[in-house]
């Protein structure tokens, strides 16, 4: 397997969802989605996201912004 870095897309198998690697922590990687999910998962059952998969994660992004409020907006 490739080595993970900190800000990688990649998918868990065990979860059997895609993420962003937030941190590394010897046999454990903190996974992230877009909307903060968060969840441990063992190193060994993650992988490099697909092309799908990165695009996934990025409509998941796309939709979570649309859906927050707008932060210093007028009213």
């Amino acid at each position: 397997m490739t080595t993970l870095r900190v800000g990688a897309a990649v998918f868990d198998s065990g979860s059997e969802r895609a993420g962003y690697v937030d941190a590394l922590n010897g046999s454990l990687v903190r996974l992230v989605r877009p909307s903060g999910l968060t969840w441990e998962a063992r190193r060994i059952s993650v992988r490099p996201a697909t092309h799908w998969e990165r695009r996934q994660l990025a409509a998941l992004a796309a939709l979570h912004r649309k859906q927050l409020p707008a932060v210093g907006g007028t009213s």
